[in-house]
């Protein structure tokens, strides 16, 4: 069985990722397109250009059902289209784990247990699903939108449109500032048409980056979580080795496979 300890502090990981995903929204002088139709497509020109970036994130998870809350600092490497790796340190600055993701593949280091477990994506999602849910947002923030069907505008004023579209079979709802079309909020629906995953974005700041929001919140109605993460920097397109992207460990592990 999971450990669920493990659990909260990868779910807090793969959350952290979001944010600073949306480094590919866009500049605050956008105009909206005359069709609403064409939102995906501009959106998707705008985040051609981010091939990599480093982070520090705050990330705090809340859990309804077992009343639980849970705080780790963390720093995260991203590189497209689907690399990634984050470690995640405790309030002592003791390294809680290191999870690395390669396209089908994942590597998941944990000191406390001196194991490193590995397996393929969907072992991944069976055993973390709450993580693998997570992560299932990151091509839509990253806004990897040539895939991406418009459906219909569900909603539009002077502050926000709202539109329906579908991603790899699920149907989803993407909240957009009027003026910046700024991604401020994506909601997915089941089959049931009910809300089953929330993510919210803001505190966007002034200045040459102040499209990027300095606060975010993922939430699950079904699983009961919710998790803040607060960027205090980052760095857009820095230079990354193949090496950054595997774990290597000063003394001997045991090497878990995922079932």
């Amino acid at each position: 069985m999971p450990n669920p300890n493990l659990m909260c502090v990868l779910r807090k990981a793969c959350s952290s990722f979001l944010v600073v995903f949306l480094v590919s929204i866009g500049s605050s002088q956008a105009e909206v397109p005359a069709k609403p139709e064409e939102i995906p497509k501009l959106l998707y020109d705008r985040g051609k250009n981010l091939s990599a970036f480093k982070a520090v994130m705050n990330v705090t998870t809340m859990n309804e059902i077992d009343k639980s809350r849970q705080e780790i600092r963390g720093f995260l490497l991203y590189r497209r289209p689907s690399d990634f790796r984050f470690q995640g340190l405790g309030s002592g600055g003791a390294t809680l784990f290191e999870l690395v993701m390669k396209s089908t593949t994942f590597e998941l280091y944990v000191p406390q247990e001196g194991k490193i477990i590995k397996g393929d994506r969907d072992c991944f999602a069976r055993r973390f699903p709450d993580v693998a849910e997570i992560e299932g947002l990151i091509p839509m923030v990253l806004l990897q939108w040539r895939d991406v069907r418009f459906d219909r505008v569900l909603s539009i004023d002077q502050e926000k449109v709202v539109i329906r579209m579908t991603f790899q079979g699920r149907v989803w709802g993407a909240t957009l500032d009027a003026r910046s079309l700024n991604l401020v909020r994506l909601v997915r629906i089941n089959h049931r048409g009910d809300i089953d995953l929330t993510a919210d974005f803001g505190d966007f700041k002034q200045g040459e980056n102040g499209w990027l929001p300095a606060r975010f919140e993922v939430a699950s109605p079904v699983g009961g979580w919710r998790t803040i993460a607060k960027i205090s920097k980052i760095e857009p397109n820095p230079f990354l080795l193949e090496k950054n992207f595997q774990i290597e460990t000063t003394f001997s592990v045991k090497t878990e496979t995922c079932r």
